[in-house]
């Protein structure tokens, strides 16, 4: 895993992608820091980092597409799969890398609550825990655009497939609130999830038998639920959404609302990304 950290972290530090994701990131908080801080007074870092979400949409992409999609392209994933590492020291030194990449302009972040001190008095906690907040945001982004990046071997549809992904999850909280809660609704949400999972199995296992066997059972078993108890599809809507809603879970800090709910979300959603990642590099393994 040591090893494959050490290549990764070179690999991005020297090449342009490294070199765009922490530009990008300086730039547009620097510019915020500007505008909040040094023009309009504010005490805290908090307001800069909550309006750079902007980041998140450049910087992930960038990142994660070459992950595994570029190991694929030019065929050296074979050579990891075959080395004497387990798949997941494969993913975790990947991750890691990727992690590091990320936390260098974090650090830098790091100095500007103390360029207000000569104006005033920082509000330094609140404006330290934005920043771990911002950082823990981008390692649950990191690790879901990670596993989009391992089910193909074109960089392109990667970079694409984990733009879409913080799309929807940056406007998921202005999405829930405009669908209907009947129970139709949450049912076709439900018929919808099923046939997402039936796809993405069937690019895991390479298998469509296991694909739409997965989709078909869980349609059946959505609609079958629905004629027997369809109170219980009452309001589901906003409850599923609600999962993927990481602005919610990002905008309450802007209010200071500091939550160890909001901190473990993003740890769970990082997680759940390893062991997707995990899972799809291991199918390739034994293929």
């Amino acid at each position: 895993m040591t090893a494959i950290y050490k290549r990764e972290v070179k690999s991005c530090l020297t090449s342009m992608y490294g070199a765009i994701a922490i530009a990008v990131m300086l730039l547009i908080v620097g510019y915020m820091f500007r505008f909040y801080n040094l023009y309009s007074g504010a005490s805290s870092l908090i307001y800069a980092v909550f309006n750079s979400n902007l980041i998140f949409y450049i910087v992930v992409p960038v990142l994660t597409m070459r992950s595994f999609a570029e190991e694929r392209r030019q065929k050296t994933d074979q050579l990891l799969l075959t080395a004497p590492v387990s798949p997941m020291g494969i993913v975790l030194g990947k991750y890691f890398a990727l992690i590091t990449v990320y936390a260098v302009p974090c650090l830098v972040m790091c100095v500007l609550p103390l360029m207000i001190m000569p104006f005033g008095e920082p509000a330094l906690p609140i404006s330290y825990i934005s920043i771990l907040v911002f950082f823990l945001i981008g390692c649950a982004y990191l690790s879901c655009g990670m596993f989009i990046s391992s089910l193909t071997d074109n960089q392109i549809i990667a970079a694409i497939g984990s733009l879409l992904f913080v799309f929807v999850t940056m406007i998921m909280h202005n999405t829930y609130s405009l669908l209907s809660q009947a129970s139709v609704s949450s049912m076709v949400l439900f018929l919808a999830l099923a046939v997402l999972l039936g796809l993405v199995l069937m690019v895991m296992t390479g298998s469509s038998i296991v694909g739409l066997g997965t989709a078909g059972l869980g349609a059946a078993a959505v609609i079958i639920l629905y004629f027997v108890k369809p109170g219980w599809f009452s309001g589901k809507t906003e409850a599923i959404l609600k999962c993927l809603d990481f602005y919610s879970h990002f905008e309450s800090f802007a209010y200071s609302n500091f939550s160890l709910t909001d901190l473990l979300y993003f740890l769970s959603v990082a997680v759940i990304g390893i062991v997707l990642t995990y899972t799809s590099l291991q199918r390739r393994r034994w293929n």
